[in-house]
């Protein structure tokens, strides 16, 4: 057949995983084209925190951080369900990822000071931080033309539902006005990966999308793409790279293979399992498939957008003092300040009787907790909106959300009394360096972050359920991120990376920025063995 460009590495997506895949193929010498279906660039990526977990590296001020306590760490918390050959690639692989960025790119990385892993009590693990790497600032105006050209929410949203208190927590020391031309976070990571592609001749393609793979003998030669109503093929000589995402936004895929309730994306509507349509339609074995990024959201109703139900996460409003979250029972089911991905496993919860009991859950809190934090947005001074529930007793919130009173009433009785002597002997929420990272900074205990009395009225109640940043299944690949077919082989030419790869850790999540690091070590791996034909 004919095709329209020939190249030697053809990428699809622009995300961390893909920009660094051709970033990682250019350097290695070749040419390379990178597609985006949508009109902009960055993907999910570009609306993070933008952090990289990186759990081995010599750049934590504490010294070095070792291979053996990352991949000890990993595996406390994976319930054998990650591949260890693979995981100890990644951690391996993890630091020159980062060195080849910085040094071919304008991103630059700095230690996320403090932040905690997400499960710092394990062994291996680290309450006091230095796994996580965030983007420092950048200057959206070092990309000319391209500026205005990464994907962003709109201006109500930001950031995978971070708000602006938690925006100034990934970058502390950073004071940015909101005309400011520099930008932080997920942005300032894309920023920094596309001056790199451009500075080295690779001009990203937006608004194309891959509809089909093209075989040739066995191996994967390139892609059928579409533009404007316009069809075209590319050739890639030595490898297609799929990096499109996961399949979240796909009712059907999500009803299919997801283990339990995934009840609305928090990422840009495009992860719609495009890629892992095209490899399984060359016999890809599959992994992972039932997991997402799991998330606690809030759905507002009427907020939608491209026209589709969006959702919110929820994080500080779940983290502060004087809030709690309950099921129908009215009884707490989980540590409301843990880290969201694990959140999943309670909502999940399956009673032979009564189904999912705590989906969807409320979080309840009281009038202190609105006055001095505000809710998701809601200003404290503004008047309540109408997808609160308020009332001035708990046994009447109860009667109108569909609580039970009697139920709702005792458990805030014994969370009181427990408060009050700063523990939480059902879930131990204050207890790990991680509950209190997100609470109430200026408390003199950590337990005193997250936990404090629900004592003063009007009470509130918002429903909250689970939801996911993205999902994380998807081809098998090799340790050079090749896809794997079902009988056992490598389908030539053809890889997977970021959430369109099944993730290797499988259910663990190692900390801020475990979806980022592992896509860019792929992506970095990827570029490299389809550029040369070698492993790095």
């Amino acid at each position: 057949m004919s095709f329209d460009r020939e190249v030697d590495v053809l990428v699809l997506g622009t995300g961390a995983a893909g920009m660094t895949a051709a970033l990682s193929a250019v350097h290695a010498g070749a040419d390379v084209a990178i597609y985006d279906k949508a009109a902009t660039v960055g993907g999910t990526s570009a609306v993070s925190g933008g952090i990289a977990w990186i759990p081995a590296h010599h750049r934590s001020p504490d010294g070095e951080l070792s291979v053996e306590d990352a991949l000890s760490y990993l595996r406390a918390q994976s319930l054998d369900s990650m591949d260890d050959a693979l995981v100890e690639d990644f951690v391996r692989t993890g630091e020159a990822t980062i060195d080849f960025v910085e040094a071919h790119s304008a991103l630059r990385f700095e230690i996320a000071e403090g932040f905690p892993d997400y499960k710092p009590e394990l062994p291996g693990g680290r309450p006091s931080g230095g796994r996580s790497l965030s983007p420092i600032p950048f200057d959206l105006n070092r990309l000319g033309e391209w500026r205005n050209r990464i994907t962003t929410f709109p201006a109500d949203w930001s950031n995978v539902g971070f708000d602006a208190e938690t925006r100034a927590r990934l970058n502390a020391s950073v004071d940015i006005s909101a005309d400011s031309d520099v930008c932080v976070a997920g942005a300032a990571l894309i920023g920094g990966l596309l001056r790199g592609l451009l500075d080295a001749g690779v001009v990203p393609e937006t608004g194309a999308q891959a509809r089909r793979l093209i075989t040739e003998a066995g191996r994967v030669v390139g892609a059928h793409m579409t533009k404007g109503g316009n069809d075209f093929a590319v050739r890639a000589r030595g490898g297609v790279i799929l990096a499109t995402g996961g399949f979240e936004w796909d009712e059907a895929l999500v009803k299919t293979y997801l283990r339990g309730p995934m009840h609305g994306p928090v990422s840009p509507p495009n992860g719609t399992g495009d890629g892992l349509r095209m490899a399984m339609a060359l016999g890809a074995d599959l992994g992972n498939m039932s997991e997402a990024w799991w998330v606690p959201i809030v759905r507002i109703p009427g907020d939608t957008i491209e026209g589709r139900p969006r959702s919110r996460s929820v994080r500080l409003e779940r983290t502060r003092p004087r809030s709690i979250m309950v099921n129908r029972a009215g009884k707490r089911f989980v540590n409301e300040a843990s880290e969201y991905n694990s959140m999943a496993g309670a909502f999940h919860y399956l009673d032979p009787k009564g189904g999912y009991v705590n989906d969807p859950g409320w979080i309840v809190f009281d009038a202190l907790h609105l006055k001095r934090f505000g809710f998701l947005g809601v200003d404290p001074r503004d008047s309540v909106p109408e997808w609160f529930s308020e009332s001035r007793d708990l046994r009447e919130l109860a009667h109108r959300v569909g609580i039970d009173s009697d139920g709702l009433e005792g458990t805030i009785v014994e969370w009181n009394r427990n408060v009050a002597a700063e523990i939480d002997p059902e879930f131990g929420r204050g207890a790990s360096a991680y509950d209190g990272w997100w609470g109430d900074e200026t408390a003199p205990t950590l337990a005193g972050r997250t936990l404090g009395p629900l004592d003063t009225g009007p009470f509130y109640a918002v429903p909250v359920t689970v939801g996911a940043m993205g999902t994380k299944g998807g081809p098998r690949t090799d340790r050079d991120a090749r896809v794997m077919h079902v009988d056992g082989a490598v389908i030539d030419g053809l890889f997977a990376v970021g959430n369109a790869m099944a993730g290797v850790t499988g259910r663990a999540y190692g900390g801020a920025g475990g979806t980022i690091g592992p896509a860019m070590v792929w992506g970095f791996r990827a570029g490299h063995r389809a550029a040369t034909g070698t492993s790095l």
